[in-house]
């Protein structure tokens, strides 16, 4: 008895009516479809607010935050003298207009389609088809959002701006967060690849320096210095300070561990605890897929951030027009369905369009959406690579 292709999951994905929840489920089942390249998700929270358009369909976001107000020493007056009075200033804002991406798509021809119904009219399963468009399609759409947001988060939070070069479409500045200009600083007394930087004296040094800056005391805000893990690796790792602290820290009865020591990150991690005025360390790794240039980095290994502890900001979105405009104006001819995944961010529109005379199944990744830096007046960026204060 032959099976009736058009009653099968694969068939129905494409389906205007139950499409939609097949495709949802699939990307729903961490068993299915794997969360790859979500440095994004370590830095950055959904903003729990759509982003509205205007009438030209432009969806621009603002980012608002104020500086910690502290006071300072008074002054001496005569009795019933005036107070001098100042103007407070108000919140430091930036705005943004939020882009719209897209990835690869996927195109399935009458002809693949026959092939396909007689191996399932065959068989009667189609296990293996929902499988191969799982891993073959969805999963490459999914790592996709998640390679571009990440790319977008780790070079916002390394350089203050986007500039997105990447991919085949338009290449343009899409972002620039206010940082105060004297947030960017330099190494310090030396590069931090120098072999006689004390680099955990500059550290704390730096943490100083930043303090008074902002006129707060130590302890205010508890910092975190994030540096990529090339640079542990291969530079804090091998500081002699760090060595020579790690020694000290793990001495036992006054006998130091030997000078030639090469240590752990675990190791090194537990001695610089105890180091006092140190940051919190955060290592940075995160890496991307460009179609035309290999293997990318947002986040260039000479780079440090010291900021507030927590999350960077808040990743902004908006709707997406296609969806709105085929559901109201699509040609009778179209079917199609919407799904979302990755916090409501990733649509993946499936539809099944006429070509010429034959019809073609589609499958493509839309999202609007791009990170943007909410603590910015907190945060420093730092170039490891130039020596000065």
């Amino acid at each position: 008895m032959a099976h009736k292709f058009d009653l099968s999951q694969y068939a129905k994905i494409w389906d205007s009516k139950e499409g939609r929840l097949i495709t949802s489920t699939i990307l729903r089942d961490p068993e299915m479809l794997r969360s790859n390249f979500g440095f994004w998700k370590q830095k950055f929270l959904v903003d729990p607010n759509i982003t509205p358009t205007d009438h030209e369909g432009i969806a621009t976001f603002r980012s608002t935050m104020r500086k910690i107000e502290t006071g300072t020493l008074g002054h001496l007056r005569a009795p019933m003298g005036d107070t001098i009075l100042k103007e407070r200033g108000n919140a430091a804002f930036y705005t943004g207009v939020i882009p719209d991406f897209t990835g690869d798509g996927f195109m399935e021809t009458a002809e693949t389609r026959l092939y396909k119904e007689k191996m399932y009219e065959s068989f009667g399963n189609d296990a293996s088809l929902i499988a191969g468009y799982t891993q073959d399609v969805l999963q490459p759409m999914v790592d996709g959002f998640n390679m571009t947001v990440s790319h977008m988060a780790a070079q916002l939070m390394s350089t203050g701006k986007i500039n997105y070069q990447q991919g085949e479409g338009a290449q343009m500045r899409l972002l620039k967060a206010d940082i105060p200009a004297e947030n960017f600083l330099r190494a310090g007394a030396a590069v931090w690849t120098a072999a006689g930087c004390r680099i955990l004296d500059q550290w704390r040094a730096l943490v100083q320096k930043v303090n008074d800056m902002l006129g707060i005391e130590d302890g205010t805000i508890q910092w975190q210095l994030e540096i990529t893990r090339n640079m542990w690796v291969n530079t804090v790792l091998k500081n002699a300070q760090v060595i020579e602290w790690v020694r000290y820290a793990n001495s036992l009865n006054n006998v130091l561990l030997p000078a030639n020591l090469e240590i752990t990150t675990d190791m090194a991690t537990k001695a610089l605890a105890s180091f006092e005025g140190l940051p919190q360390i955060v290592l940075i790794q995160e890496k991307q897929k460009d179609g035309t240039n290999g293997i990318v980095h947002g986040w260039d290994d000479n780079t440090a951030v010291l900021r507030p502890v927590g999350y960077a900001g808040y990743i902004r979105h908006t709707g997406i027009l296609d969806e709105e405009v085929y559901k109201r104006f699509a040609n009778n001819a179209v079917q199609f369905n919407f799904s979302k995944t990755e916090s409501g961010l990733l649509t993946i529109m499936n539809s099944v369009i006429p070509s010429g005379n034959l019809k073609e199944w589609h499958t493509q990744p839309m999202y609007s959406c791009i990170p943007s830096l909410d603590e910015f007046l907190y945060h420093f960026i730092i170039d490891t690579a130039t020596a000065g204060v």
